[in-house]
């Protein structure tokens, strides 16, 4: 299940990145300013240094016009013996 959710981590940021490129287009001071944290979360975030807290997931889609429930969708844990 660890691997599991490592992957469904690591998918989220991704779609995390790829709309903060397109909303922010790098700048990565305007997007924790939107999203009410600090520029150094950012980094760590995308850098896959830090995970990410249902609080940050909230700010994170704030700041990107998002739903939260979009980054995550069609993303579960799946059982072993499928």
């Amino acid at each position: 299940m660890q691997n599991q959710l490592e992957e469904i981590k690591k998918e989220v940021t991704k779609r995390i990145h790829l709309e903060f490129e397109k909303k922010f287009q790098g700048n990565k001071r305007q997007f924790a300013k939107k999203a009410g944290c600090d520029e150094k979360t950012i980094r760590l975030l995308f850098d896959f240094g830090q995970g990410m807290t249902l609080n940050l997931l909230f700010k994170l889609a704030f700041a990107l016009d998002m739903n939260p429930s979009e980054l995550i969708k069609n993303l579960s844990i799946k059982d072993k013996e499928e």
